[in-house]
């Protein structure tokens, strides 16, 4: 086959966004929810859809998406058609803070110099504090196509963290892949803690129930169906030296903004406190090591069972508000 010659060859054509998709809510974003492996390549950073676009959270605003990055972290994506203005700016901030995303992803046609600063500003704090801060990217995008083909999004980063790629870099390179549960057995050195763990997980599965095997830090995480986009929400996490991790910030909705009433209640954080032995204080708590014992099972077991049914139960009330407000 005879290459083309120049002549012969396709124009670039660049346009405004609203020139491809008319509608920002109807046409880009639900593009963009299902191209965000599209938008981590720009930045960097392997991301993956995690459920469809405009994220009902506890107010009454919406986010428009969230994506899932490597180690199971949340990535908070805010788009919009012409100027980023304050109010996609705060709002993506607000919510990225409070369900301590990982990052947070603003996409417009143009960013002001006043936000590129705000980033900038940002960017710093977390990288001396990457515990508590955030990454924000600014990103510009541009619909452009080929001659007559269809019009496809080109994506420009202008704020970037600095030193967040290095740790991407190291951090999947860890946590990408999962272990198998003949791995996740042999890193147990207590054989009381690996009997008690095998039971919990070999009854747990069903068509509403799963674990995963994380491979950094080691551990098995139950998860059941509960409200929210990706449909899944974090029971507990177990490792091989009997320590269990419990999620409260999770339960009242920090990780995606979706609270469960009965897991908020304070007759719960008062019966799990008394279980675990926390004081009442903690979001992500996690009991010392050897506390998963035969003599602790039971009440473990009855505890994710109750987590649970409360998470299906909110399931139906979220399905259910969710297609009155469609």
């Amino acid at each position: 086959m005879t290459a083309k010659t120049t002549s012969e060859m396709g124009k670039l054509i660049f346009g405004t966004l609203k020139d491809a998709w008319a509608g920002e809510a109807t046409d880009f974003t639900p593009l963009l929810a299902k191209q965000v492996d599209a938008i981590g390549d720009a930045i960097g950073v392997e991301l993956a859809p995690l459920g469809g676009a405009e994220v009902q959270t506890t107010g009454s605003r919406r986010i428009d998406i969230l994506a899932d990055g490597v180690g199971g972290t949340n990535f908070v994506i805010e788009n919009q058609y012409g100027a980023l203005n304050h109010d996609h700016l705060t709002r993506g901030l607000a919510y990225a803070v409070a369900a301590h995303a990982r990052g947070l992803i603003v996409i417009a046609e143009k960013h002001r110099d006043e936000f590129r600063e705000v980033a900038l500003y940002l960017n710093e704090l977390r990288d001396n504090d990457p515990e508590r801060g955030v990454a924000v990217w600014l990103v510009e995008a541009k619909a452009v196509k080929i001659g007559d083909s269809e019009w496809a999004p080109l994506f420009l980063p202008v704020v970037s963290p600095n030193k967040f790629a290095a740790a991407v870099v190291l951090e999947q390179a860890t946590v990408r892949r999962r272990l198998s549960r003949e791995d996740f057995d042999k890193l147990f050195e207590s054989e009381e803690i690996h009997e008690v763990v095998s039971e919990l997980l070999d009854g747990w599965d069903n068509a509403d129930r799963r674990h995963r095997i994380m491979a950094s830090p080691a551990q098995a995480v139950l998860e059941c169906r509960g409200p929210g986009v990706g449909g899944w929400r974090t029971v507990v996490g177990v490792y091989p030296d009997g320590k269990v991790n419990v999620p409260f910030g999770s339960y009242n909705g920090l990780s995606n903004g979706l609270a469960v009433e009965a897991l908020a209640a304070e007759e719960f954080r008062t019966c799990a406190d008394d279980l675990f032995g926390f004081d009442g204080t903690e979001v992500q708590a996690k009991t010392a090591p050897g506390w998963l014992s035969v003599s602790h099972f039971e009440g473990l077991r009855d505890f994710t069972d109750n987590v649970a049914t409360a998470f299906l139960q909110a399931t139906t009330v979220y399905d259910e508000a969710s297609s009155m407000s469609d």
